[in-house]
């Protein structure tokens, strides 16, 4: 199973990349990289698989990220030992610096999931290990978390329906492309229809003009099938 691609060293104009954060699975010391790929190891048939098995391959990915961060920091720090056993370096001490480190440089809701999911790859790579003191830890920055707004994402109706008309408007005055025009007028009505009557997606994928959007004494109606009773 590949948890981690390694990227390639150069960027795209042949510079060598800065000193990265991150360390990948291949770069970890050879005992948390053992440990590593036998928690995650597949099941197969009769055979049982690793600790960890069961979680899907991006919730694996992100929680060596996590823990490659933090192996990044110690060996950034002069901590690192390459000779210790698996998740060893997950002490109080380490874990204190590692978060004055990045304290400043990220949100609160950042810096919960840091040491949350640094805890989490610390019991796939040593499931005996206590590790109930990093989880108050992690209890207290919880409590510290204040999620970024996101009203400024906020788009209106007023706005889709602006937005809608302009395309239809667009699509008349500057496509000369019959298909083109088309396809433009389409995409704006369905801004503007989207905005003014919210359906659920899958009822709007299927109208269908003259069958479920159909035009009555002058008027266009929405008339959807009735589910079974």
């Amino acid at each position: 199973m590949i948890l981690w691609r390694r990227p390639n060293e150069q960027s795209h104009r042949g510079e060598p990349k800065k000193d990265r954060q991150t360390l990948y699975v291949h770069e970890w010391p050879s005992a948390e990289q053992s440990a590593w790929q036998d928690a995650c190891r597949p099941s197969h048939r009769l055979k049982k698989g690793g600790s960890r098995s069961h979680l899907r391959v991006v919730s694996l990915k992100d929680f060596a990220r996590r823990y490659g961060r933090f192996l990044g920091f110690l060996k950034r720090t002069g901590r690192l030992d390459p000779n210790a056993p698996a998740a060893s370096q997950v002490t109080p001490a380490n874990v204190e610096a590692y978060i004055i480190d990045f304290t400043g440089k990220v949100n609160s809701v950042t810096a919960w999931n840091c040491i949350y999911k640094l805890r989490r790859a610390a019991q796939l790579l040593s499931p005996g290990t206590d590790f109930t003191w990093l989880i108050e830890i992690e209890k207290d920055l919880e409590l510290l978390q204040e999620p970024k707004s996101k009203f400024d994402r906020i788009v209106t109706a007023e706005q889709l329906v602006e937005a809608g008309l302009t395309l239809i408007i667009e699509a008349k005055e500057l496509t000369h492309a019959e298909f083109k025009r088309a396809r433009g007028i389409r995409n704006g009505l369905m801004l503007v229809l989207l905005a003014l009557c919210p359906i659920r997606r899958k009822n709007f994928a299927t109208l269908e003009i003259g069958k479920t959007l159909r035009q009555i004494r002058g008027r266009w109606w929405i008339t959807l099938p009735g589910g079974p009773k």
